[in-house]
């Protein structure tokens, strides 16, 4: 299984001193500990994260627990997106893009304007393709191997070896 983790809860997911950890330690102990994997890519999300997490991406890749799709398709694909979406409010195409290409069927998110965009049945057909939306804990039950994208496999749990790349972060 594999998610797309928004920028807006990357320190909720990352980081055990936010106050919303809770919340989302289940997303974090998935990808760490269990069968996850982050899924990244694009300009725009690689800028947005080079600061504060991009390292930790790359450690992750590193120890097989990330998935980069590289920046052209994704932003290729964002174009496109930007060209359906006309909307000041929207600044989110670099996510759908980063869906629609990877086939992740995970986004952890607190965008609540941008929620309905992330599972548009103009950009997700058949609707079975809908991404589904991790925002709070009860959205748990998510994190499952239904929800295995191509993109991600092999999926297995971590491994002693991955455990000690991560462990280093």
């Amino acid at each position: 299984m594999c998610i797309i983790v928004d920028t807006n809860v990357l320190s909720n997911v990352f980081k055990q001193s936010s106050a919303n950890h809770t919340q989302f330690k289940p997303v974090r102990d998935w990808i760490i500990e269990g069968k996850g994997k982050v899924v990244f890519g694009g300009t725009k999300y690689i800028h947005e994260i080079k600061e504060s997490y991009l390292a930790l991406f790359l450690q992750l890749k590193k120890a097989g627990k990330a998935v980069h799709i590289p920046s052209n398709i994704v932003d290729s694909e964002q174009k496109i997106i930007e060209g359906i979406i006309v909307n000041d409010d929207f600044d989110d195409a670099h996510l759908i893009g980063l869906l629609r290409v990877s086939g992740c069927k995970l986004i952890c998110s607190l965008d609540i304007k941008a929620f309905p965009y992330f599972r548009h049945s103009q950009f997700f057909k058949p609707l079975a393709n809908r991404p589904r939306i991790y925002s709070k804990l009860s959205n748990s039950k998510l994190l499952c191997d239904r929800h295995i994208a191509n993109v991600c496999k092999p999926c297995a749990a971590t491994t002693k070896q991955q455990k000690t790349i991560i462990n280093k972060l």
